[in-house]
């Protein structure tokens, strides 16, 4: 459900990155809410998150994503975050996962 809202709130930012998704929706959403997983399991463990977000930025050129598609996702992934903690959604929670996703665009535009 995670990576549908994430892919809806991005459609709606930026129709136009829609045809880069060749694959069905529901598989490519299941990626999504495994790349946040990712993403939390290696909270403690930046470098060998950075490995494994340059590795995914290599795959995603293979996919035509581009680097100016890139900034797209931190600020979506933030706000259907947002949406879903509701009240636990506090500005160190936002500030945590803005650094978090900086990192993300950084080491996946390299």
């Amino acid at each position: 459900e995670l990576g549908e809202m994430v892919y809806d709130h991005l459609f709606r930012l930026a129709p136009n990155v829609a045809s880069l998704f060749t694959k069905p929706r529901e598989y490519m959403a299941v990626k999504m809410g495994d790349t946040l997983g990712m993403l939390v399991s290696f909270a403690d463990d930046p470098e060998n998150m950075k490995q494994q977000v340059s590795w995914l930025g290599i795959r995603h050129v293979q996919y035509n994503v581009r680097p100016h598609h890139i900034p797209l996702i931190g600020p979506v992934f933030m706000n259907v975050l947002a949406d879903v903690s509701g009240e636990e959604w506090t500005e160190d929670v936002e500030k945590a996962w803005g650094i978090v996703f900086k990192m993300v665009c950084d080491n996946m535009s390299e």
